[in-house]
């Protein structure tokens, strides 16, 4: 009974210590930009972490090309780093804006043509600060499981991007 109060005491303190996760968005990989993300723990109820996405879908369909988001998490949950929670951010992204414009005619035979005129390709890489709001489960098996919204504003070059999106469905395991 002794041996097994330890080993449950011993059990517990590991729950205590774990102080780190790493997960997966789901929402950004099915959008085409997968997204990383570790997080460690300050304190029972405050962490910071960092993203980072790639898009890998083609420039002309995903102007999104790299965003790396480091943040700080304020939790109001009743669980160390699970519930509710607030979160600032700031973020550096990478878009590429490509446009094609076509003329479309008939030729000298009647035939219907379509001419590229001219071809706009202008990348930029931008700082933005923003905020999120989102909730995060824990099981007891310290396997996570967050969803939360927000976005941020860029700042810099001017261009069509101002926004930069701060959206989750994720999973990931506390360690």
């Amino acid at each position: 009974m002794c041996t097994s109060s330890i080993i449950n005491a011993q059990q517990e303190q590991d729950l205590d210590e774990t102080k780190q996760e790493l997960k997966l968005n789901l929402a950004m990989s099915i959008a085409g930009v997968p997204e990383l993300t570790y997080e460690y723990f300050l304190e029972d109820n405050s962490s910071v972490g960092a993203s980072i996405a790639i898009g890998l879908d083609n420039a002309e369909d995903l102007s999104l090309r790299f965003i790396l988001s480091p943040y700080y998490r304020l939790f109001f949950g009743k669980k160390k780093n699970a519930g509710f929670f607030i979160e600032a951010n700031s973020a550096i992204a990478t878009y590429r804006d490509i446009y094609n414009r076509y003329e479309y005619y008939y030729d000298d035979n009647g035939e219907y043509r379509e001419d590229s005129i001219s071809v706009y390709d202008k990348k930029t890489t931008n700082f933005g600060l923003g905020a999120a709001v989102g909730f995060k489960l824990l099981t007891r098996n310290n396997y996570i499981g967050e969803i939360y919204a927000g976005a941020g504003r860029l700042f810099g070059d001017s261009n069509d991007i101002e926004v930069y999106p701060r959206v989750g469905i994720t999973i990931g395991k506390r360690f």
